[in-house]
């Protein structure tokens, strides 16, 4: 980020529970330069979810699956991903989307 005069700027994000803002503002006045903060509320919308298992060539992997009025969303579990791929010397890539693919099989066929 530029600021004026072409001075070169960080922006700090910071997302955290209403009850710690004020510890969490105090800590940014300590530990950094600045000398104002703004601060917002934002709303976090999320999809209801439930979780499923698919078996791969890999192993079993657990799938989270949110539903809307305009489709389905599906991404499977990072950590049995990543030990998947750690046991079976493979890339994450290549047992995440085989969990994907296979998820997707079972939704195309009606299959619960």
């Amino acid at each position: 980020m530029v600021m004026k005069k072409g001075r070169p700027a960080v922006v700090l994000s910071v997302l955290c529970r209403p009850a710690d803002t004020v510890a969490l503002r105090e800590l940014i006045f300590a530990e950094t330069t600045t000398l104002g903060i703004r601060s917002q509320q934002v709303a976090r919308h999320c999809l209801p979810r439930t979780s499923v298992t698919v078996t791969t060539a890999h192993g079993d992997i657990r799938v989270k699956v949110a539903r809307w009025a305009g489709g389905e969303k599906a991404a499977p579990e990072y950590e049995d991903c990543r030990r998947a791929a750690q046991a079976a010397g493979v890339p994450l890539r290549v047992v995440y989307e085989a969990a994907l693919a296979e998820h997707w099989k079972i939704q195309a066929s009606g299959r619960p």
